[in-house]
């Protein structure tokens, strides 16, 4: 009976990680990665992003919009954002981008919403992690900043990546702030950008200040 138990975790387990491999382009953006790019300061940035996505009394105090701030509501996927008001709200090709939004050249994010076949909670993290450490490591010249680490942002389960990255179509450098979230059979992926690497100390943030004002909302 205990080997019957443990196949049929082990079976849902790959269901879960081949649903999200199926969700396909949640990581990189189409970017190529490469090391070595970032002031003493940068890392110490990145962590404090994690450590703020990690209280979850965050997002819950956050009952109205920030001034400046424009608010983007998906029922779909169960979630509410809110965005500099002065930032271009662009029109993505691909469906699964639910928000795509930009300052410029320099800074920029995204919100991607997929559907799993199998919901994910604190229990198939484990096997979710293997998953997202292999969407964000996809491309081979991947150079982690920090170590990926395990949040909760919103009341939601998830991890944090942040990672550097070499841009194909202008040869900039930058990095990028990435959450995990999984919201029962939806996972959500924000990604925040910034180019050149150099601006990232100033982008912080508003990054911060974005990731904070995400909200779960009642299905």
């Amino acid at each position: 009976m205990a080997d019957l138990w443990n196949a049929l975790r082990r079976r849902r387990a790959l269901v879960i990680v081949i649903g999200v491999l199926l969700a396909g382009g949640l990581g990189t953006c189409g970017a190529i990665w490469g090391p070595g790019l970032f002031s003493h300061d940068q890392p110490a940035q990145a962590a404090k992003t994690a450590n703020t996505a990690n209280r979850a009394d965050v997002p819950a105090k956050s009952t109205s919009t920030p001034v400046g701030f424009s608010e983007f509501r998906s029922d779909q996927a169960g979630f509410e954002i809110a965005y500099p008001s002065n930032w271009t709200k662009l029109s993505p090709k691909d469906p699964q981008v639910l928000l795509l939004a930009s300052q410029g050249t320099q800074d920029s994010f995204l919100v991607r919403a997929s559907e799993l076949q199998d919901p994910v909670g604190p229990q198939q993290l484990p096997a979710a992690r293997q998953v997202t450490d292999r969407i964000v490591t996809s491309n081979k010249s991947v150079q982690m900043v920090t170590d990926p680490k395990q949040i909760e942002l919103g009341g939601l389960p998830g991890f944090f990546y942040f990672y550097s990255f070499k841009d194909p179509s202008t040869g900039l450098e930058g990095v990028h702030s990435h959450f995990f979230l999984f919201n029962g059979k939806t996972m959500i992926s924000m990604v925040f950008q910034s180019l050149p690497r150099e601006h990232f100390s100033e982008s912080a943030k508003t990054f911060d200040q974005i990731a904070a004002s995400f909200r779960t909302l009642k299905r």
